[in-house]
């Protein structure tokens, strides 16, 4: 059983969480699926990539930073869930209640069931520094100056690939 507990902060925000008996706490409001997958992900250290988005309309928010790693845990009387990058010892503490998507590099592990990127276009664009466009639901979302580096971002933002590097 999860114990559902809330914690006000300094700044006056107040957060309710649900931990677990493991001790790890997820925002109250963060789904069971992914509640349990993002727990087997902690212990088995796999690296994956999560996307973000908003949980009503399973929007992706189009995060490219920070997406990419493994699940870990804080320290303290809070254990909240953390990404880490290969190589470092800490991360950031993941937006868990926000998660619409989770992929693994082979495969998606979890996606929210109205999951969405918007509709991502490459486009020649006017500016002769950085012409290649990647459009996003008819407005631009990035420039790039070789067409290459723009499909790439393309399939990276659409899923198709794990990974920008």
């Amino acid at each position: 059983m999860n114990q559902i507990f809330e914690h006000t902060f300094g700044t006056g925000h107040c957060i309710q969480y649900q931990r677990l008996p493991s001790g790890t706490c997820y925002h109250a409001d963060t789904p069971e699926p992914v509640v349990e997958l993002l727990e087997q992900l902690r212990h088995s250290r796999r690296k994956i990539r999560l996307y973000y988005g908003d949980t009503q309309t399973g929007q992706s928010w189009h995060d490219e930073h920070d997406v990419i790693g493994w699940i870990g845990r804080s320290m303290g009387t809070i254990k909240v869930p953390l990404l880490i990058e290969p190589g470092d010892i800490g991360g950031p503490a993941l937006l868990d209640q926000c998660i619409v998507r989770i992929d693994s590099p082979r495969q998606v592990l979890y996606q929210h069931d109205d999951f969405r990127v918007g509709d991502v276009e490459l486009v020649r664009g006017e500016l002769k520094r950085l012409p290649w466009e990647i459009w996003i639901d008819c407005s631009v979302h990035a420039r790039f100056k070789i067409k290459t580096e723009a499909r790439q971002y393309q399939d990276f933002i659409q899923g198709k690939r794990f990974a920008l590097i």
